[in-house]
């Protein structure tokens, strides 16, 4: 698949994640060519939150609360670095990757291609 432009990424990104607010990361610290979002937010992507900073130090949130649903699932099933698994995989195959700035904030950036 084709590495896929910034306006490509966020709007299919707002199909997945209807409720997701994102805007150019230029708007956040002047870096070119990123999408900047928020990683502290009530969105939910198939029951469960896109984005989740606390799993990546080993938090289990859904299951601790009681989720029935997802609370067998391990961290490391459900997630990748805080991102939802289905979603890291989306933007890992059109090219793109998530990076942390911090615990309220994600930033998206293209893949550096070789």
């Amino acid at each position: 698949m084709e590495q896929w432009t910034r306006e490509q990424i966020m709007k299919e990104l707002k199909e997945l994640v209807p409720e997701i607010t994102m805007k150019k990361s230029e708007e956040f610290d002047g870096k070119e060519g990123g999408i900047w979002t928020n990683g502290e937010s009530d969105w939910i992507f198939k029951g469960l939150p896109p984005f989740d900073h606390s799993v990546e130090y080993g938090d289990f949130p859904r299951s601790w609360a009681g989720d029935k649903k997802h609370g067998e699932l391990n961290v490391n099933t459900m997630y990748v670095n805080g991102i939802h698994r289905e979603i890291y995989s989306w933007l890992e195959e059109r090219s793109w990757y998530p990076e942390w700035y911090d615990s309220g904030t994600l930033l998206l950036w293209k893949s550096i291609r070789k």
